[in-house]
């Protein structure tokens, strides 16, 4: 994939999210910031009876890199279960992100909402 072309659907997903807002009730409600940058995520999820991701939104703001990958993570996770969503990690975000490696100083953007999914599943009682 082309930079222009990762470029296009990183500032399609910033200014289009997909699952934007708040699901309520909800199984996991977090909210966590990148202290560094400003960053913010408010983000909800439900698990189904089966125990997988049955719906998740977010909401917050941020840079285009972490705005974009909230939404593309919102995407991704549904039907997955705790334990696969704990074993993601940066090369699966960059992986969505069209592949491309990530400045260090865009990694946490890029990680702020993947972290927010395993903070809140803990805290949910759904990981250890």
């Amino acid at each position: 994939m082309s930079h222009d072309l990762y470029r296009e659907q990183l500032l399609d997903h910033f200014h289009n999210p997909a699952n934007f807002g708040v699901l309520e009730p909800a199984d996991v409600d977090i909210e966590m910031d990148n202290p560094t940058c400003g960053d913010m995520i408010h983000l909800t999820a439900r698990l189904g009876r089966d125990g997988r991701i049955a719906s998740v939104m977010f909401e917050g703001q941020g840079c285009v890199v972490s705005m974009a990958a909230a939404s593309m993570l919102t995407e991704a996770v549904v039907g997955k279960t705790p334990a696969e969503i704990d074993e993601m990690d940066l090369g699966q975000i960059e992986e969505m992100m069209g592949g491309v490696k990530l400045s260090m100083g865009r990694v946490k953007c890029a990680l702020l909402s993947l972290n927010a999914m395993k903070q809140g599943l803990r805290d949910a009682g759904r990981l250890a």
